[in-house]
């Protein structure tokens, strides 16, 4: 399933390790709290040394893993709490940059934003998980770049990729996809019309229904406990 999720193409090793190690971060092949060497990841990845030990440390770096010595690389695991924090910075720095990008676009990326927009709607329609990660993740960092903020697109990144994993993990008690693809089709659209207010208001809704069923979530957790 991970080669589904591999969307862009490399330019380094460093490049192709991080990707590949970011798909099974978000497809959970990369389990949740499991530990592992540079030696396990390069041969899983078939990669060598330097360029994973390199991508583990940007990782590292972005709270995707922790890098304890002579213990291992642990995977983070996922917590609805962080995810509630990861919203809160989404919603601030994505109105951010998709505002920006409404201006900033050149016609040929806003010709791609527009197919990307079809492509997230339907598999929503269609409900198809892996497919709409896969155009989640290449609106969002097409959108940073068009931004023209590299800051912003840097914090972005590990927002993202926390954000897909916590999706791919409760995508089944969310059974939203027919919600969230059409709303992230809107927001896309907004951006290639140019239209600042539209693309504003698309934003806060987006992060309101990721808002609001995180919530749900954290809900229906803790009435289970009690």
């Amino acid at each position: 399933m991970h080669k589904n999720l591999n969307f862009t193409n490399e330019t380094t090793l460093v490049d192709r390790a991080r990707r590949e190690l970011e798909t099974r971060f978000v497809t959970l092949l990369l389990p949740p709290g499991s530990v592992w060497t540079e030696g396990s990841l390069s041969e899983l990845l078939d990669i060598g040394r330097t360029p994973v030990r390199e991508a583990v440390a940007s990782m590292a770096m972005d709270g995707l893993v922790t890098v304890i010595r002579r213990a291992g690389i642990v995977v983070t695991e996922i917590s609805v709490e962080d995810q509630m924090a990861v919203l809160d910075a989404r919603r601030v720095l994505e109105k951010l940059v998709s505002i920006r990008a409404s201006v900033r676009c050149t016609d040929d990326e806003r010709k791609q934003l527009l197919e990307m927009a079809d492509g997230i709607q339907h598999a929503g329609e269609t409900q198809q998980v892996e497919a709409y990660l896969q155009f989640h993740f290449q609106i969002k960092r097409f959108v940073a770049q068009c931004a023209r903020n590299k800051f912003a697109e840097r914090a972005l990144r590990p927002l993202h990729t926390l954000s897909q994993r916590f999706y791919f993990a409760h995508h089944r008690a969310f059974n939203n996809l027919p919600v969230v693809g059409p709303a992230h089709a809107a927001l896309t659209r907004a951006i290639v019309a140019r239209d600042e207010a539209q693309v504003a208001r698309q934003c806060d809704h987006v992060s309101d229904i990721a808002d609001q069923f995180t919530r749900d979530l954290l809900g229906t957790r803790d009435s289970l406990k009690s």
